[in-house]
């Protein structure tokens, strides 16, 4: 009955466009409504229980990370290097674009602000040069996914506060899957770029591609500042997402000089704004997978799906189909708060890590971000390129078929998620 009157609540809310943080929270009092012995007082302390926590303080310094390295003239830099590394290719700005999105992805953690950020540049000058408007939206959505792939990643930091797991462990899991994604968007790229004769981008001097390539050098340093910092022990993730918060403003200010002093104040405020959109959803996240807990949601579930079958194989396989569908409808990070208790039992009953399935939902939902009807860097890409959705769906599809692919790879090989991880003491 929970279950009904709760997802009832929230798909009716979501058709008539109400914010994802409100439909969850009415979504739980609605719930509550309709169990006894639960008061409505519950529903305010969960929310805050939600939140307090230390390791969310991560979230804000990455997203203020990610501010910082856009407009202190970063973004143009990475999109050079992949310029050096890959554009002399047929279809070179195709990988310059996934290449460019990998390499900010270890930089913000964040698939739309990888979108908006690289795609703004990327896919006009794309359309210019003769390619697809479909493929340059396409191209741009997808490969900005690997955001939350490769660490930073925002909710890997969820996921860990959700599973109480190791959010280094998280981030370095996350590595190989979100390269390998990329090679795959690339592979998907080379043959419609071969099909549709896509230009090659201009060849760069052996001179120039030296002084690109060490120019870039300070802004890659931030992957390793974090994971370098969090794998050997000098601090923990929250430490190293302010300590990559200020590393980059240093570099923003001092060495690029492209964000100015009367740059913070407007900086702080997007980074407030989007981190109280945040809070907010994983705030009422937390009270319904609360109330989910309180009313054996977990263990109800559990029993339909072995109930279904008791082969990993086929346990797995339906998992990852239930997540590829929550996350066409439902945003990450609540996604990651009510699912997490849900299905994290089933799967360690299968003998299969945390860190391992963290990174499988990662992935799973990840998909979900340019997959409609909620795919939220399909939309920024759509309107970037001034398109309708309808337009460019049908150029996603062998995008899509890749990136699953992919995950089904990680999910039943296991060392290409737990190899790095198990490296680190």
């Amino acid at each position: 009955m929970i279950i009904i009157v709760v997802f009832g609540i929230m798909i009716g809310l979501m058709i008539f466009n109400v914010p994802i943080a409100i439909c969850t929270g009415l979504a739980a009092l609605g719930g509550m409504a309709v169990t006894t012995g639960v008061p409505f007082m519950v529903m305010v302390q969960k929310l805050f229980t939600g939140l307090d926590t230390f390791t969310l303080i991560a979230v804000p310094l990455f997203i203020l990370t990610g501010r910082f390295m856009a407009l202190g003239g970063i973004t143009n830099d990475l999109i050079n290097v992949s310029k050096v590394l890959v554009g002399f290719m047929k279809g070179g700005l195709a990988y310059i674009n996934i290449v460019a999105s990998m390499l900010f992805a270890g930089i913000t953690g964040s698939a739309a602000s990888d979108t908006s950020s690289i795609g703004a540049i990327l896919i006009p000058t794309m359309v210019d040069k003769g390619y697809d408007t479909d493929f340059s939206v396409a191209v741009t959505a997808t490969s900005s996914t690997i955001g939350v792939m490769i660490p930073p990643s925002i909710p890997m930091v969820v996921y860990g506060v959700a599973a109480n797991a190791s959010i280094g462990k998280l981030f370095l899991g996350g590595v190989i899957p979100g390269i390998l994604v990329g090679l795959a968007l690339i592979a998907v790229s080379a043959v419609i770029a071969k099909k549709r004769n896509y230009p090659r981008d201009e060849k760069v001097s052996f001179s120039q591609a030296v002084k690109i390539l060490l120019r870039g050098i300070p802004a890659m340093l931030t992957i390793v500042i974090i994971l370098g910092g969090i794998v050997f022990g000098i601090f923990t993730p929250t430490e190293a997402a302010g300590v990559s918060a200020f590393y980059s403003f240093l570099i923003g200010v001092f060495l690029y000089r492209e964000l100015h002093l009367r740059d913070i104040p407007k900086i702080i405020g997007e980074v407030a704004v989007t981190t109280g959109q945040v809070a907010l959803m994983i705030a009422t996240a937390s009270s319904l997978a609360w109330l989910f807990a309180q009313q054996n949601v977990p263990q109800m579930i559990s029993g339909v799906l072995t109930a279904i079958t008791t082969n990993k194989i086929l346990l797995l396989l339906l998992i990852n189909l239930w997540l590829l569908f929550v996350g066409t409808w439902l945003d990450m990070s609540p996604a990651l708060i009510i699912f997490t208790p849900i299905l994290l039992p089933i799967v360690t009953g299968l003998g299969m890590d945390p860190i391992h399935f963290g990174v499988i939902m990662v992935v799973n939902l990840a998909i979900g971000l340019f997959t409609p009807p909620v795919g939220v860097c399909l939309f920024v890409a759509c309107g970037i390129a001034k398109c309708s959705i309808v337009s460019v769906v049908k150029a996603f599809v062998p995008f899509f078929l890749a990136m699953v692919g992919v995950l089904i790879l990680i999910s039943y090989v296991e060392p290409l998620v737990m190899w790095l991880p198990g490296l680190m003491k």
